[in-house]
């Protein structure tokens, strides 16, 4: 399992959560959705001042993708400090890790050549 943190100055606002694929379960909890297959990919929890992010290390591309979307959306509204120690996804051709958010974009690039290469 997989997961990353969000650190908010304060108790995040519930409106903060109303977002594509969030799906509200319990007040501390909301769930990551597919629409068209209803699979759950992701549990965020919120615990005070922060709210932690699971997911399974075995997750499509596009899957990841949208947990990267919803992180970035949170932290762009928020101001929230994402750790993302715990969601490592790989390495880059140099050989730096690749997290959820840390080296994202240089991950899915090294992705994407690659796959042109097996091409």
């Amino acid at each position: 399992m997989l997961s990353a943190t969000l650190m908010f100055q304060q108790q995040p606002d519930r409106e903060l959560f109303n977002l594509p694929f969030l799906k509200r379960r319990h007040d501390t909890h909301y769930q990551v959705i597919l629409d068209h297959t209803d699979k759950v990919i992701a549990e965020l929890t919120i615990q005070g001042i922060s709210v932690i992010v699971e997911y399974s290390s075995d997750l499509l591309l596009e899957e990841y993708i949208i947990i990267h979307n919803i992180l970035s959306t949170l932290q762009t509204q928020s101001g929230a400090v994402i750790d993302d120690k715990k969601s490592f996804l790989g390495y880059l051709k140099n050989g730096a890790p690749a997290y959820i958010m840390t080296n994202w974009e240089h991950w899915i690039n090294h992705l994407d050549n690659s796959m042109k290469n097996c091409l």
